[in-house]
């Protein structure tokens, strides 16, 4: 059998939850003996980046990119107002794609193409002329959702009724997409609900994410309760991301800074000191890129994810359970997870229970250590590879 896998992109680096997410599909498939083709999308926030690493990858999944520059400029939102077409899903729509892809189509035949996210769905046209392969799309969010979430969240009434317009274009080409695919590869059962609700013929099986354990070797780590550390690990290319963090700093870590100087909170990702770098509060620390996201949740003793809007499985919260921290996040940060709150997940939906929350686990310290044992004991019974590459070929070979 073999696989196109059509990214928006590079896997590799691995730099977000997403690129993690399409690395783990490529290598279930190739563990299965299963040939995958890679074509990527390259884009000015995730470039290819040349490394033994990337090396490795582009061998065994013979990866082709193609360059766009997915910025967003007056002349593109005007071309998509007037077509009433997605903004989002145009910005990764090119001529040179689109004849990468009929090249390598008239050159290899495939029995299977996976959609890795809408955002490479604009090309359905092009794969329907010159293949004959099944495509399934692999559901990573359901995107409209994501804006119509940050719709009700904003205040201003330009900026809703922007994000408004965005969540309706959007969700018109994502319900239409539905109607081309042959099958699809939610990750959360919740998603799959949601589609399957809407077209219920069509095939489909939740493929979640999985932890390659291996990958993560667990670390004693003892949380030290006189400089006790809380961490937030993301890209702030991200609108949910940037929403829920500010709202976190300004609803939440004002109050706990001011009576706990002893609780610092560490800020890093891709993003983060052109947003945060400035921010006038005690006990904050911010970094932007991090090498080794491994490393980084190793080192600091608590993860906090206080996401108020978006879609799908947190990756970040997956690796960080694997890695036997303990987590404080908001319901729909957990969403997807079979998590049990304070059993092996700390959920905090407003400001009050979030500040409750921290100062529990500051004067709690060994029962947050529990926490973070019993988070990697769900990730070994119901998350690892093994798991989920039976579903996987499954899906692939119906």
């Amino acid at each position: 059998m073999k696989v196109l896998q059509l990214t928006h992109k590079p896997p590799v680096p691995s730099i977000d939850g997403g690129c993690v997410a399409m690395r783990q599909i490529t290598a279930s498939l190739l563990d299965a003996d299963i040939e995958v083709k890679v074509v990527s999308i390259a884009t000015p926030k995730h470039p290819i980046v040349f490394s033994e690493e990337f090396s490795d990858y582009q061998t065994k999944t013979r990866l082709e990119s193609v360059f766009i520059n997915t910025k967003i400029t007056v002349l593109t939102v005007l071309k998509a107002f007037l077509k009433r077409t997605s903004l989002q899903v145009n910005r990764f729509f090119s001529k040179k794609m689109v004849q990468k892809l009929e090249t390598i189509l008239l050159q290899e035949k495939f029995d299977v193409v996976i959609l890795e996210s809408i955002f490479v769905g604009s090309y359905m046209e092009t794969l329907k002329k010159h293949t004959q392969a099944r495509i399934l799309l692999r559901v990573h969010n359901v995107e409209y959702l994501i804006w119509e979430r940050l719709s009700q969240q904003v205040k201003k009434p330009l900026k809703k009724a922007i994000y408004k317009y965005l969540a309706f274009s959007l969700k018109r080409f994502e319900l239409s997409l539905f109607k081309k695919i042959d099958g699809y590869m939610p990750i959360t059962e919740i998603d799959h609900r949601f589609f399957k609700e809407k077209f219920p013929a069509l095939c489909s099986k939740v493929i979640p994410f999985a932890i390659n354990l291996p990958d993560y070797p667990i670390k004693n780590h003892t949380i030290d309760e006189n400089h006790i550390s809380f961490f937030h690990l993301s890209s702030m290319n991200w609108q949910p991301n940037v929403e829920g963090m500010g709202w976190f700093l300004e609803n939440v870590w004002k109050k706990i800074a001011e009576q706990n100087p002893n609780i610092r909170l560490v800020l890093a990702g891709k993003g983060n000191k052109a947003i945060f770098g400035d921010i006038n509060m005690p006990n904050v620390q911010v970094f932007d890129f991090v090498e080794s996201a491994q490393q980084f949740i190793n080192e600091y003793d608590i993860m906090i994810v206080p996401l108020l809007s978006g879609s799908g499985m947190r990756i970040k919260i997956m690796e960080g359970m694997a890695l036997g921290k303990p987590i404080i996040t908001t319901a729909l940060g957990a969403e997807g997870i079979e998590i049990t709150d304070k059993e092996n997940i700390f959920i905090a939906n407003t400001p009050e229970e979030m500040v409750q929350t921290i100062i529990f686990c500051a004067t709690h310290v060994r029962q947050c250590e529990e926490m973070g044992r019993n988070a990697r004991k769900l990730i070994e019974n119901k998350y690892t590879q093994e798991v989920i590459v039976k579903d996987l070929l499954e899906l692939v070979n119906r």
